[in-house]
């Protein structure tokens, strides 16, 4: 009996043998002596960490990051109506934020604001975030509570920026 190998099959037998030379150098002995790293070596278990353990979080580091502080303020549109100092990357400028229903939530006005905030709105309240928002209804910033009177958080760019009163 003769076998003959169709044209179409000899990729697949070339594959089937290249396959089948690399897997049997991964079974080589020479592999398993290779030194393991450190992690691999050691069979202990990290400790466990609570929060008790845990220095208290940094709010305003928290905010900046984009995660509400453990000990934001709830907000309501009262809290924020009003007329706000705000420092961009050591700039300052005025945000007027009166209750008055527009774009995504309520009017917003910049005094003098860098590029980052001239372009503002609106504002809105989305839980314990302060959300900014271009005159188009596009993000701008997102804050959170640091005290009664501040707020720290970023641009949609990223810069940092803080409220105060």
């Amino acid at each position: 009996m003769v076998l003959t190998i169709k044209a179409f099959n000899r990729p697949l037998i070339l594959a089937a043998g290249f396959a089948a030379t690399v897997l049997s150098g991964c079974a080589s002995a020479r592999f398993h002596d290779m030194p393991q790293p450190a992690a691999a070596q050691s069979a202990t278990v990290p400790a466990q960490v609570s929060q008790r353990d845990l220095p208290p979080p940094d709010g305003i580091a928290m905010a900046e990051a984009g995660a509400a502080p453990l000990d934001a303020a709830d907000l309501t549109p009262a809290s924020i109506a009003g007329v706000w100092k705000a420092d961009l990357g050591g700039m300052s400028c005025q945000l007027a934020t009166p209750q008055t229903k527009a774009g995504k939530g309520y009017r917003a006005g910049s005094l003098h604001c860098p590029a980052a905030l001239a372009q503002i709105g609106s504002w809105n309240i989305s839980g314990k975030q302060l959300l900014f928002y271009d005159k188009s209804g596009r993000d701008l910033a997102v804050l959170y509570s640091t005290n009664a009177n501040s707020f720290a958080g970023r641009t949609s760019s990223g810069l940092p920026v803080s409220l105060s009163r």
